[in-house]
C-alpha cells in the first residue's frame, strides 16, 4: 500500500441533490496551505463545468465566497470557468487559509428516448439521463499552481481539462428520492431522514470527487481482492458487459499493480452512463463507461476502454500532470498499459495487432502534421483525431520502443521508480526522463529525438 500523503489541500463539501430536477446546491470549505514557495496575492478556482464544449448546457455558479466569515468579492474569467479571489494580504509561503464557497448548478439533459446521443454538446459529464445523474466537476476546485504559475488554460473542446492537486475530501451528500450514489472514496455513514438520505464519504489523496446517482435497474457486481474492492454498475440490458468489465478491471488492477506499483485507491467503481465523443472517462476511484460500447462487450475495443481507464488510476489519479501542456504523461502511459493488458489477457498476437494499428495511426498523422509531436501541448492539435493519433497512439508506440531499447527489467524498474517517486505529485516530462535515465544508467536522447519528445 502506498503511504498516505499529507496534502496541503482539503475539501469539506456539503451537497444537496435534487435527482429528478438534475439540480444541486452546496458549500465547500477549502483548506489550503501555500506550498508554492512565494507569496500569493490572490487565489484561483476552476469551474470546469461552465465549459460548454465539454459540458453542454450544464453549469455551476458561485453564490458567495467568504474568508473567515467575511464575504469577498470575486471575478470570473474565461467564459466563467476561472474564479479570481483577491486577498487583502498576500498569503505567505506555508501559511494556511480557509475559503468557504456557496455554489449551485444544474445538469444538461439526455433525452429519455435516446440512449446514445442527443442534440446536446459535451461529453455528458454533468448530465441527467433516463436512469442516472452524472455529477463530475460539480464544485469549485482550487486551481493547480505549477512552476509557470497558476494553470488556467482554456478548453480546446477535446481531451481532458480537469486537473487537481491531491487533496483530502470529506463529503456529506443529501439525496432526495431513492437513487444510489456511486462515488470516489468510501462510504462511511448512511443516515435516512424523512425526505432524503444523508451519505458521508471520505476520499483521501484524491484529485477530484465525482459521483453518479443511479436508479434501481442497475446491477452491482463486486470482486474483493487483497485489501481492495472492484465494483461494476451496469444496467440490466448490459448484464454481459458488466460481467466482462468486472473481470477485465480485476485483471487490469492486478497486472498494473505488478507492473507499476500499488494503487492508492482500494475501491474502484466502474459505472455505465451515456457519453458523447468519449468511450470512457476517468476520475479518482471512479470510471465512467459509455453506454454505446456496452452493446458489444466482446469487441476488442471494449477491453481497451476498461484497461485504459483503469490505467488512469495510476497515471492521472495517482501521478498528476499538466493535461494542457503535457497530456502525453497520462494518456500515452494509459494507452501503453492497455497494450500490456491485451498481451496478458488475450495473447501476444492480439496485442501486436493493436500496436500495429496505433503505429499506422501515428505515422499517418505524422505525415500530415510534421510540426506536431507526441509531447506537443493539447492546444497545438487541430482536432481530437490528430490529438489521439499523436498522444494516445504515438505515445504508446514510443513507450513500447523504449521498452525494447532498455529491456524489460530496466524499463519496468524505471517505471516503478518514477511511480513511487512522483506518487501524489504533479509530474513533468523532465521527471520521467531523469528517473528513467538514472534507473537504467543510460541515455535515451536518441529515441527522444526520433519521436521529437521535448523533456
Amino acid at each position: 500500500m502506498p503511504v498516505l500523503a499529507q496534502p496541503s489541500l482539503s475539501y469539506d463539501i456539503d451537497l444537496v441533490v435534487d435527482y429528478d430536477a438534475g439540480a444541486f446546491e452546496g458549500t465547500v470549505v477549502v483548506d489550503y496551505t501555500n506550498s508554492t514557495g512565494i507569496a500569493l496575492p490572490e487565489l484561483f478556482f476552476r469551474l470546469y463545468a461552465n465549459d460548454d464544449s465539454l459540458y453542454g448546457s450544464a453549469f455551476v455558479e458561485i453564490l458567495d465566497i467568504s474568508i473567515q466569515t467575511e464575504s469577498r468579492t470575486f471575478s470570473l474569467y474565461l467564459y466563467d470557468t476561472v474564479v479570481l479571489v483577491p486577498l487583502d494580504e498576500p498569503l505567505q509561503p506555508d501559511e494556511p487559509i480557509e475559503v468557504t464557497i456557496a455554489f449551485s448548478g444544474g445538469t444538461s439533459n439526455w433525452p429519455a428516448n435516446q440512449r446514445f446521443g442527443s442534440d446536446e454538446t459535451g461529453y455528458g459529464l454533468l448530465t441527467k439521463s433516463a436512469s442516472a445523474l452524472t455529477l463530475t466537476t460539480f464544485y469549485p476546485m482550487m486551481a493547480v499552481y505549477l512552476d509557470e504559475g497558476w494553470a488556467l488554460d482554456p478548453s480546446t473542446g477535446f481531451g481532458d481539462t480537469l486537473m487537481g492537486d491531491t487533496a483530502n475530501y470529506l463529503v456529506r451528500l443529501a439525496v432526495r428520492g431513492g437513487p444510489m450514489p456511486i462515488t470516489s472514496g468510501e462510504l462511511v455513514a448512511v443516515n435516512p431522514e424523512i425526505d432524503s438520505t444523508i451519505y458521508d464519504f471520505e476520499a483521501p489523496n484524491a484529485r477530484d470527487f465525482s459521483l453518479v446517482l443511479v436508479e434501481q435497474d442497475y446491477t452491482l457486481l463486486t470482486a474483493t481482492l487483497d485489501e481492495a474492492s472492484i465494483r461494476t454498475w451496469f444496467t440490466a440490458q448490459s448484464e454481459l458487459a458488466g460481467q466482462l468489465a468486472l473481470d477485465m478491471a480485476v485483471f487490469s488492477f492486478e497486472l498494473f499493480e505488478d507492473l507499476v506499483g500499488p494503487s492508492p485507491f482500494r475501491e474502484i467503481d466502474l459505472v455505465e452512463v451515456p457519453l458523447r465523443s468519449a468511450a470512457g472517462v476517468e476520475f479518482s476511484g471512479l470510471i465512467l463507461v459509455g453506454s454505446q460500447y456496452t452493446q458489444d462487450p466482446r469487441d476488442l475495443f471494449f477491453s481497451i476502454i476498461i484497461s485504459h481507464e483503469m490505467a488512469h488510476q495510476w497515471f492521472y489519479a495517482a501521478i498528476g500532470n499538466d493535461v494542457s501542456e503535457h497530456p502525453w504523461l497520462d494518456e500515452s502511459f494509459a494507452t501503453y498499459l492497455s497494450y500490456e493488458f491485451l498481451d496478458a489477457y488475450y495473447q501476444e498476437a492480439t496485442a501486436n495487432g493493436q500496436l500495429t494499428t496505433w503505429q499506422a495511426a501515428y505515422q499517418a498523422a505524422l505525415r500530415d502534421w510534421e510540426s506536431l509531436s507526441i509531447s506537443s501541448p493539447r492546444y497545438a492539435f487541430p482536432n481530437s483525431s490528430i490529438y489521439s493519433s499523436f498522444v494516445y497512439s504515438g505515445g504508446a508506440v514510443f513507450l513500447y520502443d523504449l521498452r525494447q531499447e532498455l529491456g524489460d527489467e530496466a524499463f519496468y524498474r524505471g517505471l516503478q521508480t518514477y511511480y513511487s517517486s512522483m506518487l501524489y505529485a504533479m509530474a513533468s516530462p523532465d521527471d520521467y526522463v531523469r528517473i528513467i535515465e538514472e534507473s537504467c544508467a543510460c541515455q535515451i536522447d536518441e529515441l527522444l529525438s526520433i519521436y521529437r519528445i521535448m523533456p
